[in-house]
């Protein structure tokens, strides 16, 4: 195991290690905390703060969304629409900003990355108005011939929505999606394949993502494509599509889900599973991290 592998993975049971075991009075305890710091405006974290600038895009329901974007930026073909992680819960953390900021510097594309609204304070239906708003009168109307919907985790899970309605709405269409340890299934269909593979996930609990998820997805039944897009229009995912994950993570069991339902449909996607790895690993700085953002890039830039 390499030194930075050790490092990360000791940083992330520690880190996750009181999520990972909740109870279910704890997980109430962390949504009414989470619901509080949602309710602030996200920060910058000061090392990066020179490299994002910051806007706000007042949804048609009324939610202000803050917009970060990379700066600076000169390639105006092709924008990136990144869709972080969180659970539906939390804000974008440290390793989000700085795996943006990398993606910029290596493909000099303009990253966009909205604060989506977020659990327990709106639902699923909530996020789908305000994000698909913000696509139709600001992605839409840009001149980059390339669209780019990236998300790792939760954000993979909106990205893979959100690419479906694009379609099904004739918007400017999605011409590459990147998806990182996404969630596909909240229906929890694989669940007996995630129970087997839950001693090696240092960062997901199972019972708290249903928990949690189960509270997301509002008045929508578990199969609705805005809850579970692996239930959804697949045919509406470009031919660029790139699908990375882990094989020490529980979602490993929803990227195989995907991969399948995509090669019965005969449509194109590129599962890339990496050994050893744990959830959303691009984010981290590992050699199979920095493997994968080359990949990432090489999709943007094709």
């Amino acid at each position: 195991m390499s030194p930075g592998k050790a490092f990360t993975e000791r940083y992330l049971k520690m880190m996750f290690a009181s999520l990972r075991d909740a109870t279910p009075e704890q997980i109430q305890e962390e949504l009414e905390h989470c619901r509080n710091i949602n309710r602030k405006p996200v920060r910058v974290p000061k090392i990066h703060r020179a490299h994002f600038s910051e806007s706000q895009f007042v949804a048609s329901n009324g939610y202000p969304m803050q917009v970060f974007s990379t700066v600076p930026w000169n390639d105006l073909d092709r924008v990136i629409v990144y869709i972080h992680g969180g659970a539906c819960i939390y804000q974008p953390v440290f390793f989000h900003w700085r795996f943006v900021h990398d993606l910029a510097l290596r493909t000099h594309c303009q990253v966009l990355m909205p604060i989506y609204p977020k659990y327990p304070d709106y639902h699923c239906v909530d996020n789908m108005a305000v994000m698909m708003d913000y696509y139709e009168r600001v992605i839409s109307p840009m001149q980059a011939k390339k669209v780019v919907l990236m998300g790792d985790s939760f954000g993979g899970n909106v990205a893979m929505s959100m690419t479906q309605e694009i379609a099904k709405r004739g918007l400017k269409p999605v011409t590459g999606l990147v998806l990182m340890s996404p969630c596909v299934d909240n229906a929890f269909t694989q669940r007996d394949k995630m129970l087997a593979l839950q001693p090696l996930d240092v960062m997901i609990k199972l019972e708290r993502i249903e928990t949690i998820m189960g509270g997301w997805q509002g008045e929508l039944p578990p199969t609705h494509p805005w809850v579970s897009p692996v239930y959804g229009n697949l045919s509406a995912f470009p031919d660029d599509t790139l699908l990375i994950y882990g094989s020490d993570e529980i979602l490993k069991a929803d990227a195989e889900l995907l991969t399948n339902r995509m090669n019965e449909l005969g449509r194109p996607i590129r599962s890339l599973e990496y050994q050893g790895m744990f959830h959303t690993f691009p984010l981290f700085p590992v050699r199979e991290g920095f493997d994968a953002i080359q990949q990432i890039t090489k999709l943007v830039l094709s």
